[in-house]
């Protein structure tokens, strides 16, 4: 008899010699547990702040970041990927906070989020980087998409500055 064209031939050998890493399922230890995805989902996991989204371009862009800043801005970012989003999203709003952006006070940020196809989202978030510095952006679970750096604190100044 011959065999299938296209197919190799197979020698009679146990799995285990075929393919020494082969294994049953049946034969995994119930011990292991598989890798933590890499985009966490709970409360309790860390702050992820990815660049992705970032805007290059308009009024609040990171290539305007002065040298300094930038050391500020990144000694923070390590600080807050070392917490959890419950710590970073707490009640008290110091490191980071929501807001609705149709209560955003600034028109030219409204306008901004429309250039930028991204007025279609309900939220908008900060995270505290410094004295006025702050870094908006836009949370999905525990990932932060950066979109503005506002050193001078414009794009959502405190009550006291806009009324």
């Amino acid at each position: 008899m011959g065999r299938d064209k296209g197919r190799p031939k197979v020698k009679n050998r146990p799995d285990a010699v075929r393919n020494p890493r082969a294994v049953e399922a049946g034969n995994i230890p119930s011990s292991r547990k598989p890798r933590r995805e890499f985009t966490p989902h709970d409360p309790d996991d860390k702050l992820v702040i990815l660049f992705s989204r970032v805007d290059v371009q308009g009024p609040w862009c990171l290539t305007k970041i002065t040298a300094e800043d930038h050391l500020t801005l990144l000694n923070r970012i390590r600080s807050i990927e070392s917490m959890t989003v419950h710590q970073v999203f707490s009640g008290d709003g110091k490191t980071g906070k929501d807001y609705d952006i149709e209560s955003l006070p600034t028109k030219a940020a409204q306008e901004r989020l429309v250039e930028l196809e991204l007025d279609d989202r309900d939220r908008i978030s900060r995270l505290q980087i410094g004295g006025k510095q702050r870094l908006y952006g836009f949370r999905e679970a525990s990932r932060f998409y950066a979109v503005w750096w506002d050193p001078e604190h414009e794009v959502y100044p405190s009550p006291k500055k806009h009324t």
